[in-house]
C-alpha cells in the first residue's frame, strides 16, 4: 500500500513538471511581434542593405556570409549598436529596446564595411 501512494505521487509530480514546461498557446515570443530585420555582409564584402529602418524594440541578425570575421560598432557617443566578432558563416542578434535615432556603424575590423540603421518610434 505504501508503494502505490508513492508511485501515485510521483506520477503527480512528473505530470506537475510537464505541464507547467508546456508552452501556452497564447505565450508571446522573445521580441513581441515584431520581425527581425537581417543586414549581411556578403560573400564580396558588401552589405545589404546599407540602409535599414526599424521600429523601436524590433531586433537585428547580423549575418556573415563574407570569409573574413566583422564586428559591427554604432558610431554615436555610446556605441548602442554593437557585435560581438561574427565569424565567417556565422550571425549575431541583436535586440534594441528603446533605441531611437540615426546609428551610422562600421565594421571596426574592415572600415570599408559602412551602414545606417535608422529607429524609429
Amino acid at each position: 500500500m505504501n508503494y502505490r501512494k508513492k508511485l501515485t505521487a510521483a506520477c503527480l509530480i512528473v505530470s506537475i513538471i510537464i505541464l507547467s514546461c508546456t508552452k501556452h498557446e497564447a505565450y508571446s515570443p522573445a521580441g513581441g511581434s515584431l520581425p527581425t530585420h537581417y543586414v549581411t555582409i556578403l560573400p564580396n564584402g558588401i552589405l545589404q542593405p546599407t540602409a535599414l529602418t526599424i521600429a523601436s524594440g524590433a531586433s537585428i541578425t547580423f549575418v556573415n556570409t563574407h570569409n573574413k570575421p566583422h564586428r559591427i560598432l554604432s558610431m554615436d557617443a555610446d556605441s548602442s549598436i554593437y557585435t560581438t566578432i561574427i565569424p565567417p558563416d556565422s550571425s549575431y542578434f541583436f535586440k534594441n529596446d528603446g533605441l531611437i535615432g540615426v546609428f551610422p556603424y562600421t565594421c571596426v575590423l574592415d572600415s570599408s564595411i559602412r551602414g545606417s540603421i535608422i529607429i524609429r518610434p
